[in-house]
């Protein structure tokens, strides 16, 4: 029996090299669905027939979602021309940027969900399509260092160039709004929500320097502290 099997996005491949660097085995598993190939990868509740195939290969005893995961930073990496922040609702101490227009938590929020509308069918598609138990984690806190981002920016390069990077504490309470909404659809479907390794995270509950590897990915040290905690 295969031990576990991965689907999801580019969040993925922390966890892969982490798994290739302990040696990698055939007990664990990585469905990427980045490619053209897997396109669209739910439709109408139901899973694209090659990421179904990668899921009926072999019986499972744990199956692991790494679906979407980066669409906070479409809306929060580079600063806004005209800026912006927010009240976090669970965290109304953090700071507050007292240049920016003040706009409602729940704006951003329904804007977030309409951006995830499209990862969170393929969960509920991924749900549907297998039994037991079903993990979704939750994605990497972002990177507290601009100079980091302005170097490595993955698909970001012309933005950051024109914008610049937004502040860390912005960009951090995007990501918890973002989480908030994984989690809440996951415990609508059934799907267990592992938050982020606690350990990989600073004071401020940013990523930690060594988890880094671009603007907004975690690499193989993260991925095996995500290992860890799923006890695989």
């Amino acid at each position: 029996m295969r031990r576990v099997l991965f689907v999801g996005h580019s969040h993925i491949t922390a966890v892969q090299a982490a798994h290739l660097d302990s040696g990698g085995g055939a007990e664990m598993e990585f469905c990427g669905v980045t490619s053209a190939r897997f396109h669209p990868e739910s439709e109408n509740g139901v899973l694209h027939p090659a990421i179904m195939e990668r899921i009926l290969a072999a019986p499972t005893a744990l199956h692991v979602s790494m679906i979407g995961g980066n669409d906070h930073c479409t809306i929060c990496l580079a600063n806004d021309p005209r800026p912006f922040d927010f009240v976090l609702p669970e965290a109304p101490e953090l700071p507050m940027d007292p240049a920016a227009e003040i706009i409602p938590a729940g704006l951003l929020r329904a804007e977030l969900k309409r951006r995830i509308t499209p990862h969170l069918d393929m969960l509920a598609a991924l749900r549907a399509a297998v039994s037991g138990r079903l993990v979704h984690l939750e994605s990497p806190p972002p990177v507290p260092a601009a100079a980091f981002i302005e170097s490595k920016p993955d698909t970001f390069s012309q933005v950051l160039a024109e914008r610049g990077v937004a502040p860390a504490g912005f960009r951090y309470k995007m990501w918890r709004l973002h989480s908030a909404l994984y989690a809440q659809a996951c415990a609508a479907l059934g799907v267990e929500f592992l938050s982020a390794p606690r350990q990989m995270q600073d004071a401020q509950g940013m990523l930690v320097a060594p988890a880094w590897r671009d603007a907004t990915h975690a690499n193989a040290f993260y991925g095996r502290h995500v290992l860890a905690q799923l006890g695989a």
